[in-house]
């Protein structure tokens, strides 16, 4: 079934493809074809209903009109104002589909869900812009040599309370399971700052207020972040999955000055930052230089032969990507430093042989 978004883009698209002036009685029977071929079977269009169509987008100041001079009762339509809100080339919409692929890859099926429409229209413009009849479905796709986890279970109203209090500027009271406390639950009194889609999982970046154990609290030395607060007045971040409740929030909080999302403080929490940007120097075989010479580690990245192997020198973050990216590539990469993490890695390593020899 074509709903009228699909009809009233449609509409800008007949329009902005004629480069002129076009008549109501030619926009409906190019509409008309249209639905015909990509509406339900039987499916009809009326001419009352593109005349409707035509009167909203003109309210929205997307078309105008103007009478024609060889019959004044005739109107003539033309397109006006910016093209970008949902009118889709063939090729953008195969990029648009491919991003909604990837999102859904890392944990984002409700918000694609709500974006169902757009997903539908997207398809529709595809097929119709392609000059053979295909199955898109077995055509694009994303993905990751990684394995990717299946997301944890979240209410999906959780997100959309969030992402309303972020817009609106409101602080909320969440409830949350923190790990390894015994199930013990967390009030906090907290301002929602940002939300991070990573690994198949959301997490809310946010700062909190106050906080109000239901039980036993951890004791003072326990490890924070991530999987709870790191305490009243400073940042953190929370997995949406662990989110029990949101209530409306019962105190002023303001945002932190210049917050930003990107910054390590924010970081630190969200993507395990064990650093800030460093000087860091990795000795690679012949296999990771072929990879990394085309996708590099990061923008400042330098590659200098050292005999029959490569150094990669460049200024990178120490996160728990950088140490699982080294950690799945050890056999082709030696890191000369930074020292600590040179020593992370070495660590790891030996703990992985000794699994390894024992079982043997």
């Amino acid at each position: 079934m074509i709903n009228r978004t699909h009809r009233r883009d449609y509409l800008r698209q007949i329009l902005r493809a004629a480069g002129k002036p076009v008549s109501t009685a030619d926009i409906h029977k190019k509409l008309a074809s249209w639905v015909e071929r990509h509406g339900d079977e039987g499916e009809i269009h009326h001419e009352k209903t593109t005349n409707r169509d035509l009167k909203v987008l003109k309210e929205l100041k997307y078309v105008q009109s103007e009478k024609s001079t060889t019959d004044k009762r005739e109107l003539l339509w033309k397109a006006v104002g910016r093209s970008h809100s949902l009118v889709l080339s063939p090729s953008d919409a195969m990029s648009l589909t491919a991003i909604f692929q990837h999102a859904e890859r890392f944990g984002l099926q409700s918000a694609t869900q709500e974006l169902q429409g757009l997903r539908d229209y997207a398809e529709l413009v595809m097929h119709d812009g392609a000059k053979r009849k295909l199955d898109f479905g077995k055509r694009i796709t994303t993905g990751t040599r990684f394995t990717v986890l299946q997301p944890g279970k979240h209410d999906p109203e959780h997100l959309k309370c969030l992402q309303d209090a972020i817009l609106e500027d409101r602080p909320l009271e969440v409830w949350y399971r923190p790990r390894d406390t015994d199930d013990v639950e967390c009030v906090y009194q907290l301002k929602p700052l940002g939300l991070s889609h990573q690994d198949s999982n959301i997490y809310l970046s946010a700062f909190v207020a106050e906080e109000q154990w239901l039980g036993k609290a951890p004791d003072a030395d326990a490890p924070r972040g991530k999987y709870s607060s790191n305490g009243p007045n400073r940042l953190c971040a929370l997995m949406l999955h662990r989110i029990t409740r949101v209530e409306p929030g019962k105190r002023t909080i303001d945002d932190p000055q210049g917050y930003d999302i990107h910054s390590d403080e924010a970081q630190k929490d969200l993507v395990s930052l064990h650093t800030p940007p460093q000087l860091t120097r990795l000795r690679l075989s012949d296999n990771l230089y072929n990879r990394l010479s085309e996708n590099p580690l990061d923008k400042d990245q330098t590659l200098a032969p050292d005999g029959d192997k490569w150094v990669l020198t460049c200024t990178v973050r120490d996160t728990q990507g950088l140490r699982l990216f080294l950690m799945a590539n050890a056999a082709d990469i030696e890191v000369l430093a930074p020292q600590p993490l040179r020593d992370h890695v070495h660590q790891k390593l030996a703990a992985a042989l000794s699994t390894y020899e024992a079982c043997l």
